[in-house]
């Protein structure tokens, strides 16, 4: 009906028709208009409460007066002063707002008016109305939602949702609120890595003022989030970004119940500058120097020492908060406090014994994120996944169908203007909703293991099920169709795979060790090849035997050339599942070798940028030709060396010589006619099955010519 109403403004008048309806009043009025306003807008309810107004002590002295009917009107109908006191409140916001109409505007508008049920009823309970009127119209402080930052930015007192909660961060809440609170450096900048919760931190501060559960200082503070993109996005020429960002400092300046909250802060220090030209964090020194303006900062570790601690002018304006991860006991509690709402959203089950599995898979499976957003992320996709394969009964089914045949034929009693029976199957659909709501409350749906090992195979594509153990059948299928005498280590290969997949154990080691040729390598390759989605790292050890080689593993160190080049364990960091093949370890530097202990032991490695690569998610083989540690030189430095690899591994397998029983049956069953020739030639117990084919192929070629 009416335009240029900002989004609290709609929200109210649909407030004023709910609170007709819920009284059962014909109309919508200006008592209507005056009680949404004090239930939707926080600022003015509270101001309002100086004069011992409130939406309860208004909405009883309502009811006592005005009474309420039987039925209430589906019909929607505003009262004719409600209609004059709406134009007024445009016309006004057409002088000082851009005819964006606020809530001031409303209110001022309905206390000029003079008149109406709401004017009457504040009279009656001894209100005085032109204090009212003359505080709202000097006080710019109270319900000053014209300001350009409004529009830009996001007021999360606004937005954030009061049920839900952030647990275990009192301290560094508590932190915030003094550094707020202080005369100088009043700016709080949370550093922590992605996940850890920063952005929820600064939500559960806005919620505690909403509640009033912070110094009474905090009260009427408003925390709006303003995104450097919105800044700079609509500044086409030049200056237009400065002056922009100058306006809205002058507006913090001038409000003095504003915080600042500006996410990725790193990025104002380049935000709208061309170069040499003056960028946001320029701007805005001078004001966080001289205290004027409140502002909250967030950004990773990484980030702030990238890009924000190089303006130390900027650095010095902020109080550094370090948010932690927080322990796998913390997050369980954090998991605990919010599963109440994820059970009503997706109408689940979710038992403790959920949280606790939740909790291992995500620890030893989802490595490359942080608790506790990783957790919060990894128990709404297992209670969506468990919603949307929900079988529904016969029943739900009926009355889905029932209430939309009632929405049709409500419909067209309205374009008939048959409003009694309108009303009447109004009543009927709320009714079967309320028993479908209550059929689904009574038919939560258990959150089983099996939910959960689904979704992270999904995720992660690693294999934890029973039921996915078909590619092992694959994988004996393929090394018989490719390698030969391989029955036994592909037992054991087998029943090791499938072992760690049962006990659900996330990574696995294995040695096989064996001269040269004998199909190690192969092996593991076909095991990659069929398992499903898996991604396969051979790192040929023969290609390490210096020891600047490690920099092609984790990268280049600072200042060398090739730093932010990519490198080979790259991969590994997106957490999908990789079998990784270190083959021919005795070929290896002594800092590779150690390097691999390293990730055998601690199931991580440290790259050049300081980041972790966690193997969890890989298989990990070692493969080492044992001939050269029988030459002139072994010592007992090797066999240390290979004593400590030895205990770091889950299982060791040696693969036997090829001897010359087994090499005739190869040969036979090749159908070959030179056997002891080919034999002889072979080298067989040297190279093993190196040279066979190839003798193989030249015999055929001869008989052929």
């Amino acid at each position: 009906m009416y335009k240029n109403f900002l989004k609290d403004v709609e929200d109210i008048l649909k407030g004023a028709e709910e609170e007709r309806y819920e009284m059962r009043h014909p109309y919508v009025g200006t008592e209507h208009l005056l009680l949404s306003i004090m239930k939707h807008d926080l600022e003015i309810a509270n101001y309002l409460k100086k004069y011992n107004l409130t939406y309860i002590s208004f909405k009883k002295e309502l009811e006592i007066v005005v009474g309420s009917s039987t039925k209430a009107s589906d019909i929607v109908l505003y009262t004719p002063m409600l209609k004059r006191v709406i134009n007024n409140a445009m016309d006004n916001a057409k002088e000082d707002n851009n005819g964006n109409v606020t809530t001031k505007h409303l209110v001022l508008s309905l206390l000029e008016e003079g008149e109406g049920i709401g004017i009457r009823l504040l009279i009656g309970m001894n209100i005085d109305i032109d204090k009212i009127y003359e505080d709202l119209s000097k006080n710019n402080k109270i319900l000053s939602k014209n300001l350009e930052l409004f529009e830009i930015g996001t007021i999360l007192n606004d937005t954030v949702d009061n049920d839900e909660v952030v647990v275990g961060r009192d301290k560094e809440i508590n932190l915030i609120i003094e550094t707020l609170l202080r005369k100088k450096k009043n700016n709080p900048l949370l550093i922590g890595d992605a996940g850890v919760g920063k952005t929820a931190i600064v939500e559960e501060l806005t919620r505690r003022i909403k509640m009033k559960d912070v110094p009474e200082l905090l009260y009427d503070y408003k925390i709006v989030s303003l995104e450097m993109g919105s800044l700079v996005s609509g500044t086409k020429y030049r200056g237009e970004f400065e002056e922009k960002l100058t306006k809205i400092i002058k507006e913090l300046e001038n409000s003095k119940n504003i915080i600042l909250f500006i996410d990725e802060i790193h990025s104002m220090v380049n935000a709208g500058g061309a170069e040499g030209a003056i960028t946001a964090g320029d701007i805005f020194k001078p004001a966080l120097a001289r205290g004027n303006i409140k502002c909250i900062g967030a950004t990773t570790r990484d980030e702030y020492l990238k890009y924000f601690s190089i303006d130390k002018a900027l650095m010095r304006r902020f109080e550094i908060i370090n948010i932690d991860e927080p322990t796998i006991e913390e997050t369980k509690n954090i998991l605990n406090k919010v599963k109440k709402e994820y059970e009503i959203h997706h109408n689940v089950k979710i038992t403790s014994n959920v949280i606790e599995k939740i909790m291992y898979y995500t620890d030893n499976f989802i490595t490359n994120k942080k608790y506790p957003d990783k957790a919060i992320d990894f128990l709404d996709s297992v209670c969506s996944k468990v919603k949307t394969t929900r079988n529904y009964s016969r029943d739900i089914k009926m009355l889905h169908e029932k209430i939309e045949l009632l929405e049709s034929e409500k419909k067209e009693c309205l374009k008939n203007n048959d409003f009694d029976r309108a009303l009447y199957i109004y009543e009927e659909k709320l009714n079967l909703k309320k028993k479908l709501s209550n059929y689904n409350k009574n038919t939560k749906k258990l959150i089983k293991e099996s939910d959960i090992i689904e979704v992270l195979e999904n995720k992660t594509n690693i294999i934890l099920s029973k039921s996915k153990l078909n590619f092992l059948n694959d994988f004996e299928k393929n090394v018989n169709n490719n390698l030969y005498n391989m029955d036994k280590y592909i037992v054991k290969i087998k029943q090791i795979i499938k072992d760690n997949i049962i006990n659900k154990k996330p990574m696995l080691k294995i040695y096989l060790e064996g001269r040269e040729y004998l199909g190690k390598s192969s092996i593991v390759k076909i095991l990659a090849d069929s398992y499903p989605k898996c991604d396969f790292l051979k790192i040929d050890l023969k290609d390490y035997t210096s020891s600047i080689d490690i920099n092609k593993l984790i990268g280049t160190q600072q200042g060398y050339v090739g730093y932010n080049d990519k490198h080979i364990f790259n991969n590994i960091k997106s957490n999908n599942f990789t079998i990784v093949l270190f083959d021919n370890y005795n070929f290896a530097h002594d800092n590779i070798k150690q390097m691999i202990k390293d990730i055998l032991k601690d199931k991580y490695i440290i790259d050049n940028k300081g980041e972790k690569i966690n193997f969890n998610n890989t298989y990990i083989f070692i493969t080492d030709d044992k001939k050269n540690n029988n030459n002139v030189g072994f010592n007992n430095k090797s066999n240390n060396d290979y004593n400590e690899l030895y205990d770091l591994v889950d299982y060791t397998i040696n693969f036997d010589n090829l001897d010359k029983k087994t090499l005739l049956k190869y040969l036979k069953e090749n159908n070959v006619n030179n056997i002891e020739e080919i034999i002889e030639k072979s080298n067989f117990e040297e190279y093993n099955y190196k040279n066979i084919e190839k003798l193989i192929k030249e015999e055929r070629i001869l008989i052929k010519n």
